[in-house]
């Protein structure tokens, strides 16, 4: 019997880990479990009426705390 595993999260790690275990020489089955409604996680892409493409990728600053709010004055 095949195995089958789960992976957890759909952000790029996630997303990965799918594509990776889909190329193994004997793939199992996998299974993507997601909570939110798009993929990719903290990355994401918007695109204009003309065509263009923005990639906002991942948040890098985590506003938390004094040193976080003092980053972010920057």
């Amino acid at each position: 019997m095949p195995r089958t595993v789960a992976v957890v999260g759909g952000g790029i790690s996630g997303l990965a880990a799918c594509y990776h275990l889909a190329r193994a020489p004997q793939p199992p089955k996998v299974v993507l479990l997601e909570a939110g409604g798009h993929l990719g996680g903290w990355l994401q892409s918007t695109r204009t009426e003309d065509g263009t493409v923005f990639d906002h990728g991942p948040r890098g600053v985590r506003p938390g705390g004094a040193a976080g709010a003092e980053t972010l004055q920057m």
